[in-house]
């Protein structure tokens, strides 16, 4: 685990000479005076086999002893061997990053141990690869504001520090600002620590002092420039820079993840074997490092996607079910890890990548619904990651095995969910998403059959996240329930979830009715409109906003709303008079569903209107101030599909007008490239949407930001969605928006003095 030890020695070596006196000062501290076990064990000679966690390599040490003494120490010598395994761990973890992250000098932890155990930690530390700082404080003089104020100054404190310790001592201090280490530095301090400083103010200061002092053509010292304050995994990457010499932090042991260690007494002769909760065994440091690393990956998992797609156990409950010898989820967490490498930084995903799909590709793949969830998840992940035929072939798997087990009906919860409120509610979820995964990946190259689409949907509706996070699981709402909302006398909050599935429901109505009709008109238009204005229109008050009162979004009513705004585009653009370019129609990453239609002149403006109405949504959820890449990634090809009918709008309009609706298609580009840090489908769309754009929008007039002549223009009306965007966004990109009073007289040239209001 080492980064330069090996190279010069072994840190074993380090130990003190005393540190046999100090492990037996622990033994005693924590052993009882009288031992009532002693007497039932004896004194017999026996072997003990010491085991670690470990998945996959297995390792144990054997250990030989009067039985007695191997359990009187057996405790305090596991939590000192977990302590100090648990930091080189992460010492390891963190150093790794770092290189990862391309910085090459060096990272240390701080003196600031727990009280007893400097001595195993700052082992762990160097066992780690990292410096382990000052051992005491006899080890360098630290100058902090204390003794500063004391001294008077900066440069008083350091020349007497300097005085006392001689040549031999260096002299670190304490920084709030540049100019204090500037002053350090001039008054000869070896060290500089920027503390608590912002990452722009670390790397801005650190180059400006060695430019001063350091590579420029002053009076050049040597110094070093160390970082520190509040740094952990997640927020260090942005302070290294090449001119920090030093990283320091205190999480390297604080809020440490133990190694689980323990000791099994075995017979002299019997081979040790596992059984249910023995899963504990020793590890190499270096497989130590990928088992807990792999730990932190499910974390990024629900830190990053959870919320979105919101079906594998809430975490504290897959946490307590990993405990269990057969749980099932083997798979399913190699596929959680994988997604989380996606958003790790200090790790690559090809790997975790490999291990999921060879798991999953395997041939006598158990029937098991565990299973049906990793397939369904990693072949969305796998979709939008430009692996399309592997995606269809996980999802074909998946929806195969779901459809073997009944997953689809009501009973299926109950009989798989061991007796388990969210183990049932997890199965509930994972139908309905399955679902919603088929139409998806239908949808995104214009195919309107799907797998599923002649299934029926028969599994209850699942409840909100706060009680599936919770445990606490109300009894499941039906279908029946649902589609019977409106008689209720007090009105009934369904889950984001159940809304979400209701507007599937729609989707696969339009899916299904083309395919055995093969009509579109406007009649079905003026149905599908129907079925979107009754969802919007029952939706309760808390579902109308995704953004919630806490600040918080509801994800999956985000997804929602868009499935809701994207239906609209969908039904109406073919009848408006915002034509289809070359350029979308050759897109790759998303596919336009095109059914040419040639409709009256005189309710074009009409179907235009609600298209636009459908861009208006749009923008509205893209204006919510939040992480981007954390929506659902089925939300990319919407968002790319309503920017490109917002592009077409463009030729329609001018002046101001013009300029809002280009400041639409930016905020939809800005979205797909924000996702596209993460999946390159998103990655693509974006760039396959400024295509469009340029190609539509070279030549136009550039917009000019002042209201337009009302003689010449009218106003579209806003087309209230039924939830207020939140006012502290302040933000409103909807005034002004105007478009010519006849479209179709705008692109034949020709203008019309009527008046009429879209």
């Amino acid at each position: 685990m080492t980064e330069g030890a090996p190279a010069h020695g072994s840190v074993a070596h380090l130990l003190p000479q005393t540190y046999k006196r100090q492990v037996a000062e622990w033994l005693e501290e924590d052993t009882p005076s009288f031992d009532y076990g002693g007497f039932v064990v004896g004194e017999e000679i026996s072997e003990a086999k010491l085991l670690g966690k470990s998945e996959p390599i297995k390792h144990c040490a054997t250990v030989r002893g009067p039985v007695r003494k191997l359990l009187l120490g057996e405790r305090v010598a596991l939590n000192t061997l977990a302590r100090c395994s648990g930091i080189a761990t992460k010492s390891n973890r963190l150093l790794r990053m770092l290189r990862e992250a391309g910085y090459p000098n060096i990272l240390a932890g701080t003196r600031k141990t727990t009280p007893g155990f400097r001595l195993v930690e700052k082992y762990g530390m160097l066992v780690g690869g990292v410096d382990a700082h000052r051992v005491d404080l006899s080890a360098m003089t630290m100058l902090k504001d204390n003794h500063i104020v004391a001294a008077g100054s900066i440069t008083n404190a350091v020349r007497a520090a300097k005085s006392a310790g001689g040549f031999a001592i260096k002299v670190e201090v304490e920084c709030q600002s540049f100019e204090e280490a500037d002053e350090a530095i001039a008054a000869g301090a070896d060290i500089v620590m920027l503390d608590n400083f912002t990452s722009d103010g670390v790397k801005i200061a650190a180059a400006q002092l060695k430019e001063k002092w350091g590579r420029g053509t002053g009076d050049r010292k040597a110094f070093l420039v160390e970082v520190s304050g509040g740094l952990t995994e997640e927020n260090v990457a942005p302070y290294v820079c090449a001119d920090v010499d030093i990283v320091s932090t205190s999480s390297i042991h604080q809020g440490v993840k133990h190694v689980d260690f323990s000791l099994k007494i075995v017979p002299k002769g019997k081979d040790t074997q596992k059984t249910s909760g023995e899963s504990l065994e020793v590890l190499p440091s270096s497989q130590l490092a990928f088992q807990i690393s792999t730990e932190r990956l499910l974390d990024v998992y629900y830190e990053n996607y959870w919320a979105a797609y919101p079906i594998p156990l809430p975490k504290h409950h897959l946490n307590q079910r990993r405990l269990e010898s057969n749980h099932g989820m083997d798979k399913l967490l190699l596929v959680l890890q994988y997604i989380g490498s996606i958003f790790a930084p200090w790790t690559h995903p090809e790997p975790h990548y490999e291990a999921a799909e060879k798991a999953l590709g395997s041939t006598d793949l158990p029937r098991t619904p565990w299973n049906v969830l990793a397939l369904m998840i990693f072949a969305t992940a796998q979709l939008h990651t430009n692996r399309t035929r592997e995606s269809r072939r996980s999802l074909d798997t998946a929806t195969c095995i779901a459809m073997e087990l009944c997953m689809n009906t009501k009973e299926f919860a109950v009989a798989y969910g061991e007796g388990s409120p969210v183990l049932e509610e997890s199965w509930r979820r994972t139908y309905h998403f399955l679902a919603l995964t088929d139409q998806h990946f239908s949808i995104i190259v214009n195919n309107p059959m799907c797998a599923l689409m002649n299934v029926p949907n028969l599994a209850d509706l699942p409840c909100d996240d706060e009680f599936y996070e919770s445990g606490n699981i109300p009894p499941p709402k039906t279908w029946q329930q649902y589609d019977m909302r409106e008689f209720d006398d007090v009105e009934v909050v369904y889950s984001s979830l159940a809304y979400l599935a209701d507007i599937s429901r729609i989707t696969r109505y339009i899916m299904k009715s083309f395919m055995e009709t093969g009509v579109f008109n406007a009649a079905f238009v003026a149905t599908v409109d129907a079925k979107i204005a009754i969802w919007h229109s029952l939706l309760p008050a808390s579902k109308r906003d995704p953004m919630r009162q806490d600040g918080t979004v509801d994800e999956v009513m985000f997804l929602a709303h868009l499935m809701a705004s994207i239906l609209t585009m969908a039904s109406h653009r073919p009848f408006s008079s915002l034509e289809y370019s070359f350029e979308e129609l050759t897109t790759s990453s998303f596919s336009p569903s095109v059914p040419f239609m040639d409709a009256p002149k005189q309710v074009r403006p009409v179907h235009t209107a609600r298209t636009l109405k459908a861009c208006d949504m749009q923008t509205k959820l893209l204006a919510i101030p939040c992480a981007s890449e954390r929506h659902n990634i089925m939300t990319g090809c919407i968002v790319a599909s309503i920017a490109t009918a917002q592009i077409a709008a463009c030729k329609l309009l001018d002046d101001h007008a013009l300029s809002i609706a280009r400041d639409r298609v930016r905020l939809s580009i800005g979205y797909l490239n924000a996702m596209g840090q993460f999946w390159t489908t998103s990655a693509t769309m974006a760039k396959e949407v400024r295509f469009v754009a340029r190609s539509a929008l070279t030549g136009l007039p550039n917009p000019i930001a002042s209201h337009p002549e009302p003689a010449v223009e009218i106003e579209i009306p806003r087309y209230e969605l039924g939830w207020p965007l939140d006012p502290s966004v302040q933000i409103d990109i909807y005034a002004g928006m105007t478009i010519p009073m006849d479209l179709d007289a705008q692109t034949t040239g020709y203008t019309s003095s009527s008046t009429s209001s879209l």
